[in-house]
């Protein structure tokens, strides 16, 4: 079964009170600022492909348990926390959503679910630290990283110049420039401007 993921609801789960995503089975490139949600819809995703293969999950989502997570601001009781995913087999264009919440546990043992789970990849932050070597007072620059992992999934119109020295004829970085230029654009720091004093005015002492 070739599988694509359409939607991703979450309801009362971390950031979230209550959140769609209509993906309609193409790739996701997200970003944006601290404490926008990026980290509530990854822990989401982790949580949901992880419970394919655990006995239980009712403790993200019971109010009342330690290792809970649910929306700090929600109230349980009227909206509990539950995270559903509709998947769309790409054959028969047949649409099935499976959810996870306190009581129900729609993933277990789910070959659709477990498969997709060992095909994926959770990087968080420590995965980092096993090949780089840098102090907390130090810069670390993950930009290249991403670039050379994600530069892959991203389909650009028209001619393609790569990162390497394959280029075709005519091809340069400045004549076509690529999706992940945009973004590293944005995300690239700019050096703040010096006010040099005026010749003329000198400054007062």
């Amino acid at each position: 079964m070739k599988a694509r993921i359409q939607r991703i609801e979450i309801n009362n789960f971390k950031a979230f009170r209550q959140f769609r995503l209509d993906l309609d089975g193409r790739h996701l490139l997200l970003y944006g600022p601290n404490g926008s949600g990026k980290s509530s819809l990854y822990w989401a995703l982790y949580t949901f492909l992880q419970s394919g293969r655990k006995s239980s999950i009712s403790k993200y989502f019971d109010p009342a348990h330690d290792e809970r997570l649910l929306n700090i601001h929600e109230d349980a009781n009227y909206v509990p926390g539950e995270i559903a995913v509709t998947i769309r087999d790409t054959r028969s264009l047949t649409d099935t959503t499976y959810r996870i919440n306190h009581s129900t546990h729609g993933t277990r043992l789910n070959p659709v679910i477990t498969k997709a789970e060992m095909a994926s990849d959770f990087i968080t932050y420590r995965f980092f630290f096993g090949f780089s070597h840098f102090r907390n007072s130090q810069k670390f620059n993950l930009w290249p990283l991403f670039e050379r992992e994600s530069d892959t999934f991203v389909q650009q119109r028209g001619r393609r110049c790569t990162q390497d020295h394959s280029r075709p004829p005519g091809c340069t970085r400045s004549s076509a420039p690529t999706y992940l230029d945009s973004i590293k654009y944005i995300y690239e720091p700019t050096k703040p401007k010096r006010s040099v004093p005026n010749a003329s005015h000198p400054r007062r002492p």
